[in-house]
């Protein structure tokens, strides 16, 4: 950059190029990382998630994962629903609103949500 504009290395210039680098090797977040991330840390298998199953450990699971795909992905809503067993939107946004009302009310299940939100975004 210094020798194609023929300006001396500077601080500012050094901070606009390792700025220019770190925004482009940011990872993208795919609702398939969410869902294992979420398994991972319920110790489910990927496929149970996607199950038709109403075992609450595994809705929860499915729950967080469809939270958390609406927040981090541009993915529509009927998306995310087909790649979380073939869910309908309305059942997504059911889910988001799940979620977030047991975080306002839940501090140990608002702990766990941002556990693992801390691991999707790494």
């Amino acid at each position: 950059q210094s020798s194609l504009n023929k300006k001396s290395i500077t601080i500012d210039l050094a901070r606009q190029m390792i700025d220019k680098f770190v925004k482009n090797t940011t990872h993208e977040i795919s609702i398939d990382l969410i869902q294992k991330v979420v398994c991972d840390f319920f110790g489910l298998p990927l496929e149970q998630i996607k199950t038709k199953t109403r075992k609450r450990e595994i809705v929860q699971a499915r729950q967080i994962a469809m939270y958390f795909s609406k927040k981090h992905t541009k993915s529509s809503l009927a998306t995310i629903g087909l790649q979380c067993g073939n869910k309908d939107h309305a059942t997504v946004l059911h889910a988001c609103k799940t979620v977030s009302n047991l975080m306002e009310t839940d501090k140990k299940f608002e702990t766990y949500v941002n556990e693992i939100d801390k691991k999707i975004q790494r």
